[in-house]
């Protein structure tokens, strides 16, 4: 993905959160793009080098991004 730093690492846990938020925030789209996946992956990654760990917080921060309405929130129990 063009503009991740090589030399960003994050831990199992953080990776784990970025995974369930870039998953929800795809499967809310309809037919989401190449293009579009690229953007929520980039977004996703920006807010967990900031420090963000919540997926939620991560999917909501994607769509945002996208300027799209936000999806319910499946993680929420």
């Amino acid at each position: 993905m063009s503009g991740v730093q090589p030399d960003s690492c994050f831990d199992e846990a953080t990776l784990a959160a970025m995974i369930v938020a870039y998953d929800l925030t795809c499967n809310s789209l309809s037919d989401a793009a190449l293009a579009t996946r690229e953007t929520v992956g980039k977004q996703i990654i920006e807010a967990a080098k900031q420090g963000e760990r919540d997926p939620n917080v991560l999917h909501k921060h994607a769509l945002k991004a996208l300027a799209t309405p936000e999806a319910p929130n499946v993680l929420a129990a």
